[in-house]
């Protein structure tokens, strides 16, 4: 298992105040080790059944979610979705807010992981935005509307403004993410939701790189810190704080969430080895490439279940058995795609369940990531 994973929900729920009328969601997906429950699964048309699942470590992160009467009308475009579209999309709202943050630079502006655990809703949304588009799907703009839905309800917090434009004397400069007030206080919040692979000296920044490898961490960090997160300094940024909001103080937050995927060996291993700027409870998962997947797993009862990008954030729902898949069938569904870089997929237990999450990566990413690594 992972060791490096944090507690569980259940920590997560026996912690909580009772007089914060908070009923937390107990995912079946968020729990670490091997457990045995019940999940009733309620279907929209009037029938249930319950079925007994054995749950091994998948994903961690303390659980507070409020249930309490719906709130008030939020103040952006929500589509009402039905199920199980709208389940994903509570799940994914949650992970969001809860999951461990994966920069480790409290000093410079990134919120630890108490910070996150301390969020609480006011009131539970009614429906987390979907995009309007699932054909053109981009992870990090429904990472924003899930943060931007989110910040309507938790307690203590205002959504000001969102996606706010700062222009400059002859171009624009950039944009704040999100303009929030939390006590009075006007934060500035920039937001990422990243996944890197590890390859080389996985203790060093510049050798985490995306499913797309021009993406990197070092460069991502250096982004954020020199450039977003720096638009409050800038006189445009100033300017406008204080033509709309009244001050130009503003506290920054760089929210920066997702996982990192360590070689296999190293994952299965436990042996974990990554830069001191990362969270040490980070999301974790594995990669291997396509050659090394089959010669690992052609032979093995072991399933698997390839991933759309939609399904990159919070943990599967159990799979259904024609998306239980062996090591040859997954790549043969991996093939049929456009993506030519890395391909990212669950590993299942036997009912279906995720157990772990990993990166299958074809030949150009290695050549690119590898070239890198030489300084070529």
């Amino acid at each position: 298992s992972d060791t490096g994973l944090a507690g569980g929900a259940l920590t997560g729920a026996k912690s909580l105040p009772q007089d914060r009328n908070i009923r937390p969601l107990l995912d079946q997906h968020l729990f670490q080790g091997s457990a045995e429950k019940k999940i009733d699964q309620r279907r929209s048309k009037a029938h249930s059944h319950s079925l007994s699942i054995k749950l091994q470590e998948v994903v961690q992160y303390n659980t507070q979610l409020a249930y309490n009467a719906p709130g008030a009308r939020l103040n952006m475009t929500i589509p009402l979705i039905e199920d199980p579209d709208h389940q994903q999309l509570q799940r994914d709202g949650h992970w969001c807010v809860y999951s461990p943050p994966l920069i480790a630079l409290p000093n410079q502006g990134f919120p630890a992981k108490p910070f996150f655990t301390a969020l609480v809703f006011d009131n539970a949304p009614l429906a987390w935005p979907a995009p309007t588009d699932w054909q053109r799907f981009r992870l990090g703009i429904q990472f924003e509307r899930l943060w931007q839905c989110a910040l309507v309800h938790l307690k203590g917090y205002e959504l000001l403004a969102s996606n706010l434009q700062v222009q400059g004397p002859a171009s624009t400069l950039g944009e704040f993410d999100l303009i929030v007030r939390h006590d009075h206080a006007l934060e500035h919040w920039e937001l990422a939701v990243k996944f890197y692979l590890g390859t080389g000296d996985t203790t060093q920044e510049t050798a985490w790189f995306g499913p797309n490898p021009t993406d990197r961490l070092d460069l991502k960090l250096q982004r954020l810190r020199s450039h977003q997160m720096a638009l409050t300094r800038t006189p445009a940024g100033q300017s406008l704080l204080k033509t709309q909001f009244g001050t130009s103080n503003a506290e920054v937050k760089g929210v920066v969430k997702g996982r990192l995927f360590h070689p296999f060996t190293a994952w299965l291993d436990a042996h974990w080895r990554y830069p001191e700027t990362i969270t040490a409870d980070h999301l974790r998962g594995w990669w291997l490439t396509d050659e090394d997947f089959i010669k690992r797993f052609k032979d093995s009862p072991q399933r698997f279940r390839p991933l759309t990008k939609r399904d990159w954030l919070s943990a599967l729902q159990p799979s259904p058995i024609d998306q239980q898949l062996t090591a040859t069938e997954c790549m043969a569904a991996l093939s049929s795609s456009r993506e030519q870089y890395a391909h990212h997929i669950a590993m299942l237990d036997d009912n279906g369940v995720e157990t772990s999450r990993g990166f299958v990566v074809m030949a150009p990413w290695l050549a690119i990531t590898q070239a890198q690594d030489r300084g070529l």
